[in-house]
């Protein structure tokens, strides 16, 4: 996939509203453009970090040592490995893209970034059929890949990025004796990746491979980047200093005021303190439950109906479940968005992804589907307002500092809809290997993915509660994931139901679980 067929499937992820108005703005229709436009920063010193970088630093700051931030890329590699292509790919991806190759600092108290010449990426290599016999290797590399993912960056000496093949197969089969497995662990820090660099990752890897196994291809490399990220951090704090968000500004201003924590009954206190970014506090567990088909498509033909899309309808559906569980009327949830609006800024590998706030007041009497309504324009005007950081949200609000809760939101809400590029590498099979998610730096966030049915407009959700095992037990997390499906069905069968009459036996299922003093001392709501 191509990078524009990726932008293009990124977009087609978002809610309906947004996707044609992005699309305008990538195409430079109604952006002012030409005055606006990412120039080349001065390279003759230290570079200023995005708003989203220096949240980053800060956590790493307060939090020394910490692994939280730490962020993957696991592969499973099948046939006639060559490394020395593998490893001469990897190397040129990094050259390519300055935020592999940067490391941070802070000069008269100020964080900067610094970008370094291009330099092989530390890569280790790893045969366990030789150490430990084809038996025991996977386990192993599980435990290989753990320790991997647990080992803090230091942001100050770097490097940042962390290679490493593991041979877990001799090959014995299929790919013959010249063939074999190897897993593959790309390591970075937050700070220099997101998501969307992930994938471009991986398609300049393979590219990069395949050109290494055919020198005479060498005339098809790449072209350089007109700009980098570094270059995108300077042009964001410039627009910001230029005062060119004020209208955005204004907006999330008075949209936020006001604006309370959220406070679900827990089985354990709050301590005063949280670990910012993966300490103790932060440790985090999944719950996974499935959305049957006929309930989900429910909900899928309740929002063509009311014009909102599916993303819109499981918020809604979540901010009604926390108001129930917290006794809260005003509930506000996050999301993430891409942050990669401007054509300059796609093909680059960086930290882009910004956090929206979705704040709900919750009307019990109201119709659910009046209430859809209401979520669908908030969400709407969040997109449309979403050039403003995260971090300046926190400063414009200036919320009363908690250092028990991440700021302005405590749960997050995200529809994956857009399947994985497929990977593809000359002579190999490829599978994309799970890593193990070992922290929840938000109280309990609700990630709901689409089945390969999604593209005929029908089929089961994959849902998974993430939670903070510091504050909930397992057994507290799966009676949220009933209660979210006993709602999910309510509304699908009748979306007139008003909220404080949908799902009755979720209702009285909560309120005697409260009673009983199991989940907290909060009255249902």
């Amino acid at each position: 996939m191509d990078a524009a067929s990726s932008r293009e499937a990124r977009i087609s992820s978002l809610p309906e509203h947004v996707q044609e108005k992005l699309r305008n703005r990538l195409a430079g229709r109604g952006t002012g453009r030409s005055r606006n436009a990412i120039g080349r920063a001065d390279r003759d010193g230290t570079l200023p970090l995005s708003f989203a970088q220096q949240r980053l630093w800060f956590m790493a700051e307060y939090e020394q040592g910490s692994a939280g931030n730490n962020s993957g890329l696991s592969l499973r590699l099948t046939g006639a490995l060559d490394v020395a292509a593998f490893r001469a790919a990897l190397d040129a991806v990094a050259a390519r893209h300055e935020a592999l190759r940067t490391t941070f600092t802070s000069v008269e108290g100020v964080a900067r970034q610094v970008v370094h010449p291009a330099a092989p990426v530390p890569f280790r290599y790893v045969d366990l059929v030789a150490e430990h016999g084809e038996e025991a290797a996977e386990a192993a590399c599980d435990l290989l890949f753990a320790e991997a993912m647990a080992e803090p960056y230091d942001l100050e000496r770097g490097p940042l990025v962390r290679a490493l093949l593991v041979r877990t197969g001799s090959g014995d089969g299929a790919e013959g004796p010249a063939g074999g497995t190897h897993r593959f662990l790309l390591g970075m820090h937050h700070i220099v990746t997101d998501g969307a660099s992930m994938e471009i990752v991986v398609r300049e890897l393979s590219a990069g491979y395949s050109a290494g196994l055919h020198p005479e291809r060498a005339a098809d490399a790449p072209e350089p980047l007109a700009v980098q990220y570094a270059d995108f951090a300077a042009w964001q704090r410039a627009r910001y200093s230029a005062d060119a968000l004020d209208r955005h500004a204004a907006y999330w201003k008075e949209q936020l005021a006001g604006i309370q924590p959220l406070e679900l009954p827990t089985d354990r206190p709050r301590t005063s303190s949280r670990g910012e970014g993966g300490g103790a506090d932060d440790a985090g567990a999944v719950h996974t439950f499935t959305l049957p088909e006929e309930v989900a498509d429910g909900l899928r033909a309740l929002g063509r109906e009311r014009g909102a899309s599916l993303f819109v309808t499981l918020t809604a559906l979540t901010q009604l479940l926390l108001a129930r569980r917290s006794g809260q009327d005003d509930i506000a949830v996050g999301t993430a968005v891409p942050g990669r609006e401007r054509a300059e800024v796609e093909p680059l590998v960086g930290f882009f992804i910004n956090v929206l706030v979705l704040r709900s007041r919750l009307d019990p009497g109201l119709p659910f589907s009046a209430y859809l309504d209401q979520v669908r324009e908030t969400v709407l005007a969040a997109f449309e307002h979403q050039d403003v950081p995260f971090e300046r949200l926190v400063e414009l609000v200036a919320p009363e500092r908690d250092t028990s809760r991440t700021p302005l939101i405590q749960s997050m809400v995200v529809l994956q809809n857009t399947p994985a590029e497929p990977c593809a590498f000359e002579g190999l099979r490829v599978e994309r290997g799970q890593l193990a998610r070992t922290d929840s730096p938000y109280e309990v966030s609700w990630e709901f993915e689409e089945g390969a049915a999604a593209g005929t407009g029908g089929g089961p959700l994959h849902c998974a509660i993430e939670y903070r095992t510091a504050l909930f037990d397992a057994a507290t997390v799966e009676r949220m994931g009933r209660h979210f499906t006993a709602l999910a069905r309510a509304v699908a069968a009748d979306p007139g139901v008003r909220l404080d009459e949908a799902a009755p036996v979720a209702r009285a299922e909560l309120a005697g679980l409260l009673a009983d003093g199991s989940g907290g001392d909060h009255p249902a709501a």
